[in-house]
């Protein structure tokens, strides 16, 4: 129930008393006059839900206030009575009390609902008063205070999908990264400052949740960011996956803000979802070190599929061999090409045969590349991004001549690639 956030917070009356006590004395007069009087003599009464903890409600919006009473004070009614911006004062509903008894609290609870003016500028502030009226003609007041915030918006960024594996909107297949750039309350403030402002005042946007829809089907929650904004503009990016079972159907991604009552959603495009793409081509090649090597031998170019020249600029160097001593050879990169090494379960497990470039560009970016591959042992694997584009590779260490002082030493390898 929607007044439980408040009314579970006591298990016996004399609990709720004296919470409702505090909240009252926490609650000072404004400095006009009321409209009535209320008599301290009257039965217990307390407010909650959405309103408790909330400073922020929008034009037009219904806020269900949750009203606790004690049935044998003989309540008659509730009356809601607002204050705009200090001056415009009415009551704004008048209802017979009806509540249920509440097994947790032991309180009866009636929900109120108050709807925010439609016309109300934003940044206005507003009062509350919730009176209660008893049977014997006494009354008890309880209230709430808020500003006029605007209803959540939600739009994509300039770029609004990343596709994680570096491939094409057209290649995505189950399982793949995408990150959505979501931009939340475009040009918004949260908290009006001191000297006022210009900007949109913005409620709070309590969590966002994406889902993801498969052809007709029912969309399926994939996650949540909790508190993502107080109501300030914020850019966030969301990485959702492409789901299990999705090849051959269209898969569209859906994002919904929720703010108390509210709730604002957003649809991306959608996708087709296709086979992942296989990585077709194998090429081989080595690198040497050594007196007795050639210069023209030290660097590899992937793309080329050839040893690159010593004279060859070194962002062609993907690959090539920085030292050999004590029986080991040291490659490392000339470029910006990032390797990853493959752990070795995963490679028992077949990944160099069998990894297609869809998962070698989700394990590329899951995990942090480094350019460094360090002493080649036979069998490595390593996930290749190459000089910083979408392209990626699969290398694997064939073998490995570890020449002494003065002789030649060698690296032979092997990868796969689009």
């Amino acid at each position: 129930m929607i007044y439980s956030r408040f009314f579970t917070l006591r298990r016996t009356l004399p609990v709720v008393a004296g919470l409702a006590v505090t909240l009252l004395a926490g609650c000072e007069k404004e400095p006009y006059d009321e409209l009535y009087d209320t008599q301290e003599e009257a039965g217990f009464g307390v407010i909650g839900g959405p309103v408790f903890g909330s400073t922020k409600f929008a034009p037009g919006e219904t806020v269900p206030v949750a009203v606790g009473y004690n049935q044998q004070d003989n309540l008659r009614d509730i009356t809601v009575f607002q204050v705009i911006n200090r001056q415009d004062s009415a009551v704004v509903g008048t209802y017979p009390a009806n509540g249920a008894l509440d097994a947790t609290s032991q309180v009866f609870a009636q929900l109120v609902p108050y709807t925010v003016p439609a016309t109300l500028a934003n940044k206005t502030p507003v009062r509350v008063d919730v009176t209660l009226n008893f049977a014997n003609g006494s009354k008890r007041l309880r209230r709430f205070s808020y500003t006029v915030a605007a209803s959540p918006t939600l739009k994509f960024g300039a770029t609004p999908a990343t596709y994680r594996n570096g491939l094409a909107a057209t290649a995505q297949s189950p399982g793949d990264l995408i990150g959505y750039s979501i931009v939340m309350n475009e040009g918004g403030i949260s908290t009006v400052p001191a000297a006022g402002s210009t900007a949109t005042l913005f409620k709070n946007i309590d969590s966002l949740v994406y889902y993801a829809r498969v052809g007709t089907q029912a969309p399926v929650r994939q996650g949540v960011l909790r508190t993502p904004t107080a109501g300030v503009a914020t850019t966030r990016t969301v990485d959702v996956t492409v789901p299990t079972g999705a090849q051959g159907q269209p898969v569209t991604f859906l994002f919904s803000a929720f703010a108390q009552t509210q709730r604002v959603n957003l649809a991306s495009a959608t996708l087709d979802i296709m086979a992942p793409t296989a990585l077709a081509t194998t090429q081989r090649g080595s690198v040497s070190f050594g007196t007795g090597a050639s210069p023209d031998s030290l660097a590899y170019n992937l793309k080329l599929a050839r040893n690159e020249p010593a004279t060859s600029a070194a962002d062609t160097k993907d690959l090539f061999v920085s030292g050999a001593t004590n029986g080991s050879v040291t490659l490392t990169a000339g470029n910006n090409t990032r390797f990853y090494k493959v752990p070795a379960t995963q490679v028992a497990a077949g990944f160099y045969t069998q990894a297609t470039a869809n998962a070698v560009g989700n394990l590329l970016y899951r995990n942090t590349n480094t350019a460094e591959l360090g002493a080649a042992t036979p069998g490595d694997v390593y996930a290749v991004r190459v000089r910083g584009t979408g392209e990626v590779m699969l290398l694997r260490i064939l073998s490995v001549k570890a020449g002494t002082t003065g002789t030649t030493s060698r690296v032979w390898f092997e990868y796969r690639m689009l």
